[in-house]
């Protein structure tokens, strides 16, 4: 019985997903730094919602938030994230990833 409930385990973790990530909230604190907390946030949103431990960020993606400077990133951005191991997770922009 144990053994079914392992197999349920792990067909219920989740592979691949697209998110769309709000990153407005961001454009309320200081301008100075709003593109490195937005990796940050990025990050932080990858790990609530896979639960893993390490977050793989693709440089496309750093990229993109980057693109405007540091003090203007983008107000939302479309990423898929794909779990490569049980505790690693890789994120990349969902236009390039189809």
């Amino acid at each position: 019985m144990s053994e079914k409930k392992d197999e349920k385990k792990i067909t219920d973790q989740k592979k691949d997903m697209v998110y769309t990530i709000p990153l407005g909230r961001l454009y309320w604190g200081r301008r100075s730094n709003r593109s490195n907390r937005a990796i940050r946030y990025i990050r932080k949103f990858v790990t609530r919602h896979f639960h893993v431990d390490d977050v793989l960020i693709d440089p496309l993606v750093n990229q993109f938030i980057w693109s405007r400077s540091r003090e203007k990133p983008p107000r939302r951005i479309t990423i898929r994230v794909i779990r490569i191991r049980d505790n690693v997770a890789r994120v990349v922009l969902a236009s390039l990833a189809s």
